[in-house]
């Protein structure tokens, strides 16, 4: 399947952060789909046309990019056994560079 950029409108389609494996090493048995919901991180897919048109300049943002957003707001879809998450820009909260966290 095929995701047209233009029909994103103001909102942004991610990959959400899906965990196969602990820090630990131990493996982690929940399925994808309730990872994918109760995930609040993942990687810019797409950005819609529309997305940050009322700030006065758009977050540096681009696909491959890590996030965090707010998962509430966000829609969890399936497409050919990969799961994305809708959600508006206003919705990311934060970018993020895996060195920088400290979990």
């Amino acid at each position: 399947m095929k995701f047209l950029q233009e029909t994103l409108a103001e909102r942004v389609l991610l990959k959400p952060f899906i965990e196969t494996t602990s820090k630990g090493g131990i493996i982690i048995q929940r399925d994808e789909r309730t990872q994918a919901i109760n995930t609040d991180k993942g990687t810019i897919y797409m950005i819609g046309p529309s997305a940050w048109y009322d700030l006065p300049q758009k977050p540096p943002l681009k696909p491959g990019d890590k996030v965090y957003y707010s998962h509430y707001g966000a829609k969890v879809i399936k497409v050919d056994d990969e799961f994305f998450i809708i959600c508006n820009d206003r919705d990311i909260l934060l970018a993020y560079e895996d060195e920088a966290i400290n979990e």
